[in-house]
């Protein structure tokens, strides 16, 4: 079961990658935007990691809080990224 864990984020962390790759192609974006939308998505990806390995361990507690601490404010910086300087760029 773990393995197919680890598959799945390598899989997760290979779209993030080529999406944010297709994005650089299409906007033009600021230095620190693309630095708050790298750092979101890595920050994701070690919450969900956490989250899983912690959730195999059977330590529910641990698992929830790096949910709350890393994974959501990831998803929140990356929805405020897009709406505030992403979106208005796309044509």
């Amino acid at each position: 079961m773990e393995l197919m864990q680890w598959f799945g984020f390598g899989v997760l962390f290979t779209l993030m990658v080529e999406g944010v790759a297709y994005l650089s192609i299409k906007v033009k974006l600021s230095w620190w935007v693309w630095i708050a939308l790298i750092g979101s998505c890595l920050a994701i990806l070690f919450g969900l990691a956490w989250a899983g390995a912690s959730f195999v361990e059977g330590v529910a507690q641990s698992g929830a809080l790096a949910l709350i601490l890393f994974a959501g404010p990831g998803v929140l910086i990356i929805a405020w990224l897009w709406r505030k300087y992403i979106q208005p760029q796309k044509v």
